[in-house]
């Protein structure tokens, strides 16, 4: 009863606040792969705005690269309400990503007689910034004055990644569950936000690196046109999720949807 009644009061005196959402995943790069020389290409568009270019190459029938850039920019408005207060924060919100990654993993059959289904492990590094803007306006409801404030947020942003997908290849269709764990880091920080305001929103403080760690479990599909499998449609989805609640907390998009177009490898040997 003490601890409910200690939750029950910080929930009535806390505020509600504005959750300036920092991170967002990106899609996971699953890259065709069945011998030596196999190559693809995807370019997707996904929701929350963004276009993501991923690339793989077999330099053996077992060893394979990967590579690919993101760029993001998406809005969001959000409104807080001071419990036991008359004011009322409003805030528009631009969130801008963009990056690259690059990686080396193998890829392999599950079976000798069944050559359609195949896994395939990647490690590799994700280098970005971001940058955010915010125009807040505190309305006090008691009184009618407004208050405007704008307001920025850049850094550097880094993921080391290390991720597992399972394959399969039919006839024009190409299916993958994939799961994707992100130690991420910021850095080089530069704001204008005050300490109180970097505190509350979990936002990496100005002059200090912090860090985190995610999983993303995600699918991805693609659909050829042809059966030479050359050119075709490619769907994906992602969602994620805060590993180590006890690191420091960014606010972050949990999912992530995109459809776009993939280019394969048409000479492949039979």
């Amino acid at each position: 009863m003490k601890y409910l009644f200690i939750c029950f009061t910080l929930t009535l005196f806390c505020s509600c606040i504005i959750e300036r959402r920092i991170y967002s995943s990106t899609q996971i790069n699953t890259p065709s792969l069945q011998q030596k020389n196999d190559h693809s290409f995807s370019l997707t568009y996904s929701d929350p705005s963004g276009f993501d270019f991923t690339s793989g190459y077999a330099i053996t029938n077992r060893l394979a690269i990967i590579a690919g850039a993101y760029s993001y920019r998406n809005k969001d408005h959000q409104t807080a309400t001071l419990l036991f207060s008359n004011i009322t924060t409003n805030a528009q919100l631009l969130y801008r990503h963009k990056g690259f990654h690059s990686g080396l993993g193998f890829y392999f059959p599950l079976s000798k007689k069944e050559s359609g289904t195949y896994a395939s492990f990647f490690t590799g590094y994700t280098k970005g910034n971001f940058n955010m803007d915010e125009h807040n306006v505190a309305t006090d409801n008691s009184s009618g004055t407004i208050t405007t404030n704008d307001f920025f947020y850049k850094s550097d942003i880094g993921r080391y990644f290390l991720q597992g997908a399972f394959n399969a290849y039919l006839d024009r269709f190409e299916i993958s569950i994939l799961t994707r764990y992100n130690y991420v880091a910021y850095t080089d920080v530069t704001t204008n936000y005050s300490a109180n305001d970097q505190q509350n929103s979990n936002l990496p403080p100005l002059g200090y690196s912090k860090n985190s760690q995610f999983i993303d479990l995600a699918f991805d599909g693609k659909y050829f046109f042809t059966d030479n499998r050359m050119f075709g449609l490619h769907l994906f989805g992602c969602g994620t999720t805060r590993l180590n609640r006890k690191e420091f907390n960014f606010y972050y998009y949990p999912f992530r949807f995109g459809l776009g177009f993939v280019v394969k490898n048409p000479f492949r040997k039979k």
